[in-house]
């Protein structure tokens, strides 16, 4: 069957790329109410590890049953997250009209950029986590602070990622057809090492259990 046989690298890269496209569609458009961005991130998240970096097919399937499993707790969580980028957002455009008029506006504005890159660095953390592990909303928002803390080099630069994603989309619109999975991808390689040793301290669990079923 050549390049055609669904095994084949060709095919399965050709695959991943197209996957890039659907999925930051399909994040766009559950995004759109809002009040899913956190269902419809989880979900990117989870496909993109599973099926971009890992070798998971069915996309679409894996997307929306995430999007799904995941909705109460991440609806949520944007109830609280989404009013809190509005700040920010307001707070950024204030500042940047003082920055305008003088020096100590400038300096301001210059300083709450620097700012912003940690909570910013901390929302990058939430959805990845709720792909990755159980939580209610609080337990979520705290456990997450206490990784962008521990992790703050990461943390900063995810911020960044997600910052230039930001700039290059304002300037060239039909990039936000790309750019989302691209964001998810840049930020797994920095999260799922952070995740490691936190999913292996649940594997021996899992071990035991296992274990105990055997004995039975």
């Amino acid at each position: 069957m050549g390049i055609f046989n669904p095994e084949h690298g060709i095919y399965r890269l050709t695959e991943k790329i197209a996957d890039l496209v659907i999925l930051s569609v399909f994040w766009l458009v559950c995004s759109i109410p809002l009040v899913t961005l956190g269902p419809a991130t989880t979900a990117l998240y989870n496909t993109v590890v599973r099926c971009i970096l890992g070798d998971e097919r069915n996309s679409w399937v894996l997307f929306f049953r995430t999007f799904k499993q995941n909705f109460k707790v991440g609806a949520l969580t944007s109830l609280v997250i989404v009013p809190l980028m509005a700040v920010l957002v307001i707070l950024h455009e204030v500042l940047y009209q003082m920055a305008l008029t003088d020096d100590v506006g400038y300096t301001l504005f210059f300083a709450y950029r620097v700012f912003l890159l940690l909570p910013i660095g901390f929302i990058c953390y939430l959805f990845p986590v709720l792909s990755r592990f159980t939580f209610q909303v609080s337990g979520l928002l705290v456990n997450c602070g206490k990784l962008a803390i521990a992790h703050l080099p990461s943390t900063v630069l995810m911020a960044v990622i997600a910052f230039v994603a930001l700039i290059v989309c304002s300037n060239v619109p039909i990039l936000v057809m790309l750019l989302p999975t691209i964001v998810t991808c840049l930020h797994a390689f920095l999260l799922e090492r952070i995740f490691r040793p936190y999913i292996k301290e649940q594997q021996p669990d899992v071990d035991d259990e296992e274990d105990d079923e055997d004995e039975m």
